[in-house]
């Protein structure tokens, strides 16, 4: 099998790179509700993802499993990966300030929000 690949568009580079730092981990989150950092579940039916941003000594042994991407590593469920074509693309949406995600075949997600999930102060 391929190994999965995520591309950010320089638009989403410049969107995400303001919530990180050294010590920054992130996740493309599946919201189905499972996990420290899926606060909604499955709303009706449709397909969710939260790019999420922690400190990487936070807990994340749900996401198991590493994309590459042009970027920086991303992190995701295994069992999410069935939702996720090969070569995976983040780019931005200019009018709403999100971001979609897409595949080779489709849009998966055209409302991907960053979350900041570290601790405030």
């Amino acid at each position: 099998m391929m190994a999965r690949h995520l591309t950010f568009s320089q638009a989403a580079i410049d969107h995400v790179k303001p919530y990180l730092n050294d010590q920054s981990k992130v996740l493309l989150s599946y919201d189905d509700g499972v996990g420290p950092y899926s606060h909604h579940g499955l709303v009706a039916l449709q397909i969710s993802f939260q790019l999420v941003v922690i400190n990487a000594d936070m807990p994340a042994t749900d996401y198991n499993v590493e994309i590459e991407s042009n970027f920086v590593p991303v992190y995701v469920k295994d069992y999410s990966e069935r939702m996720l074509g090969q070569n995976l693309t983040l780019s931005e949406q200019p009018k709403y300030h999100t971001l979609i995600l897409a595949d080779e075949n489709d849009r998966i997600d055209e409302n991907v929000e960053v979350v900041d999930e570290r601790p405030k102060g």
